[in-house]
C-alpha cells in the first residue's frame, strides 16, 4: 500500500512539473543534493532580507487576476513583516511566537502557537522567503526541476492542514545566489497565487522597530 501511495505521489508530481515547467527538466539525484546543500547553505549565511514583492492572485470566481505590491522585511530570529502597500493596505507581522494582521484601523494579534493553522502558515511564509522546511518528508513530497537559469521545487502537502490550504506550492530558486525568487501556491479550489520576490538586500540591519506589534 505505502508502494502504491508513493507512485501515485510520484505521478503527480511528474505530471505537474510538466504542465507548469515545460522548459525544466527534473534533476538527478546529483542535482537534487547539490541543490538542496546550496539552499540550505544561502538559508544559513542568509540573517536578513529585504525586498519587494508583486503578487498576482487567479481566482476562479474572478475574470480578472488580482494584481497587489509591497514589500518583505526577514530577519533570521524569527521575524517577518509582509507589507501590502497596492491595490490595498495590509500587513502580516511574525515577531517571535506572535503575529499581528492589520488592516486600516483593524488590529489582530494572535498567538502562534494557540494555533496549528497558523503555525503552518508561518512555516510556509518562512519558506517562500528563505527556502527553509523542503526536506521535511512528514510535511511534503518533493521533486526538483532544472532550469537554465533556476531551480524549481515542487511540494505535495502530505498533512491534512496544509492540503486543506495547498495542493501545490512551487518555490523557484535563482541559479546564482539560491535564494528564492517566486512562490507559487496552488488551492484545492482551483486558485492560484503568484509571488514574485524583486530587489533583494541581504545581511542588512534591520530595527526592532519594523516588527513591532504597538
Amino acid at each position: 500500500m505505502k508502494t502504491k501511495r508513493l507512485s501515485l505521489l510520484a505521478l503527480v508530481l511528474f505530471l505537474h512539473a510538466a504542465a507548469t515547467a515545460q522548459s525544466a527538466r527534473p534533476a538527478t539525484p546529483e542535482e537534487r543534493q547539490f541543490v538542496m546543500e546550496n539552499i540550505e547553505k544561502a538559508a544559513r549565511e542568509m540573517s536578513s532580507l529585504t525586498c519587494d514583492f508583486k503578487q498576482t492572485k487567479d481566482l476562479s470566481i474572478l475574470d480578472e487576476k488580482m494584481i497587489s505590491t509591497g514589500c518583505v522585511y526577514y530577519r533570521r530570529d524569527s521575524r517577518l513583516r509582509w507589507e501590502y502597500l497596492s491595490s490595498y493596505a495590509y500587513t502580516f507581522i511574525l515577531n517571535d511566537k506572535k503575529i499581528l494582521t492589520r488592516t486600516g484601523e483593524t488590529r489582530n494579534v494572535i498567538d502562534v502557537k494557540s494555533s496549528k493553522l497558523f503555525q503552518e502558515i508561518v512555516k510556509i511564509m518562512m519558506s517562500s522567503v528563505n527556502g527553509s522546511g523542503l526536506t521535511d518528508e512528514k510535511r511534503f513530497a518533493a521533486t526538483y526541476l532544472r532550469g537554465d537559469a533556476t531551480w524549481t521545487v515542487i511540494l505535495l502537502p502530505l498533512q491534512r492542514e496544509i492540503k486543506k490550504m495547498f495542493s501545490t506550492i512551487e518555490l523557484t530558486f535563482n541559479a546564482t545566489d539560491y535564494t528564492v525568487d517566486r512562490v507559487k501556491m496552488s488551492e484545492p479550489n482551483g486558485d492560484v497565487t503568484l509571488v514574485e520576490l524583486s530587489g533583494k538586500h541581504f545581511n542588512i540591519t534591520l530595527d526592532d522597530e519594523i516588527f513591532d506589534m504597538d
